[in-house]
């Protein structure tokens, strides 16, 4: 049930409250008609004792010793279907019907009792007037009946009434939902792509209106503070760009100086590198606030991915020279897509570097591509230790990077976000397609040639 929609769920409750409620009232209401029943029952009884005692004290030629017996003439038509008992003032008996042959009727002047009666629930009550004591007697069947059959019938209902409250029930839920489901996929459509969309105000002015309207008002905040965020950053970026620069320039004019001791020669060295190390990393954040910023510039074209793989292969090749790591291929001929030249040989090289620093001494490096319904795919495997599954994920992140393999594994975990980043801008996508024990692959898919990124 955890899994189910609110509108199945509405219908699902609704149809089991209709059919407790339902049981709940005929548990409460059958024993009131039975009861009922009775108490009619009984009123029935007093009158045909009462109608008996105005015949025999009122009927042309009535006994005149209430000790005598009476004969069925005495009897009114209505009451020789019923067991019926008639005694005198000492008891004596004047009349039994034929129907109880011969068993006695029990019971006290005034009451009437249930008491079961040749193995059926009967009801018997007993009068005393003047000298005659009478008992009356008859079967529950009727009533016991009507109970069985009602009882039944309810039962038949309830499935009934359950799937008719059901469907309602889901009607009314989808009813119901229909504007959180517009609000929902109006919700999907803000990006950071287009942060400027907005849920739509129902009409209604209830409840799901005003929570509308405040939660546009914190999208309107939320953009504000992205667009903020995002400009600061390129700013940033941008500004650093040109003292780093000029650090570096710097740096290069003193490392070709004659003169230096061995030690100043080392540390300038060491602050090159470090300088080039910031570049790099100025231009990855400053690449991934255009991105984020949708000013990501693309100069799509035609192109070949082969030499591209290619050259990156090569320069995995230099990386890993030293390090005894195997690097396999399967390249087709020519591979086309349409795609920015220079954004994919970063994404390639990204890729290729992430492979070298992962793959242990002795390891595989393998390079594929092909072509699969209308997609360029590319891929990029390397032999490793498994990435967890709540991790495969997050390595996609910025600054995040996977365990450390040795000392070659350098970076700042921001090369596979900026891959995904970029290819996703081509209308692609970049994932992690295996993960396990041994062996870990990424795969790349651009638009290729006549594709509309499908």
């Amino acid at each position: 049930m955890k899994n189910w929609s609110l509108k199945v769920k509405v219908g699902v409750y609704a149809a089991l409250l209709t059919m407790v409620a339902l049981a709940t009232g005929a548990a409460v209401l059958m024993p009131v008609l039975y009861f009922h029943q009775i108490a009619q029952l009984d009123e029935t009884l007093k009158n045909d004792a009462d109608e008996l005692l105005r015949d025999l004290r009122n009927f042309r030629g009535a006994p005149v010793d209430p000790r005598r017996p009476l004969g069925v003439k005495f009897i009114p038509l209505s009451l020789r279907g019923r067991f019926l008992v008639v005694e005198g003032p000492e008891g004596q008996l004047l009349y039994q019907s034929p129907n109880l042959r011969g068993t006695r009727l029990e019971g006290n002047p005034g009451e009437t009792v249930t008491t079961p009666l040749f193995g059926r629930n009967c009801r018997i009550g007993a009068w005393q007037e003047g000298p005659y004591l009478i008992r009356i007697g008859t079967r529950l069947g009727t009533i016991e009946r009507f109970q069985k059959d009602l009882r039944r019938g309810i039962l038949f209902s309830l499935p009934v009434v359950g799937l008719v409250v059901f469907f309602g029930g889901h009607w009314l839920g989808r009813r119901a939902v229909a504007p959180v489901a517009d609000l929902s996929a109006a919700a999907e459509r803000i990006s950071a792509a287009a942060p400027q969309e907005r849920l739509p105000v129902p009409a209604a002015n209830d409840e799901i209106a005003r929570l509308t309207e405040v939660l546009n008002r914190s999208f309107d905040r939320l953009q504000s503070s992205y667009e903020s965020a995002t400009r600061f950053s390129a700013d940033a970026s941008h500004q650093l760009k040109t003292p780093v620069a000029v650090l570096r320039a710097g740096l290069d004019h003193l490392s070709r100086e004659t003169g230096l001791t061995g030690p100043q020669a080392s540390e300038i060295a060491v602050l090159r590198q470090q300088t080039r190390r910031l570049t790099a990393l100025i231009d990855d954040l400053l690449l991934l606030a255009q991105a984020d910023a949708g000013r990501l510039a693309l100069e799509a074209e035609e192109i070949d991915l082969v030499p591209l793989i290619a050259a990156a292969e090569d320069d995995l090749q230099a990386l890993v020279n030293d390090r005894e790591i195997g690097v396999e291929d399967e390249l087709p001929a020519s591979l086309f897509a349409k795609a920015d030249r220079r954004r994919v040989m970063l994404v390639l090289q990204n890729l290729v570097e992430n492979a070298a620093k992962y793959t242990p001494d002795g390891g595989t490096v393998k390079i594929g591509a092909r072509e699969e319904d209308g997609w360029a795919v590319v891929s990029v495997a390397n032999s490793g230790a498994a990435i967890p599954g709540e991790a495969r994920e997050e390595i996609f992140e910025r600054f995040r990077r996977g365990p450390a393999v040795g000392e070659n594994v350098r970076g700042h975990g921001l090369g596979l976000n900026i891959a995904r980043e970029l290819i996703r801008a081509h209308g692609g996508d970049l994932r992690l397609v295996r993960a396990d024990e041994g062996w870990i692959e990424f795969e790349f898919r651009l638009p290729g040639l006549g594709s509309e990124g499908r």
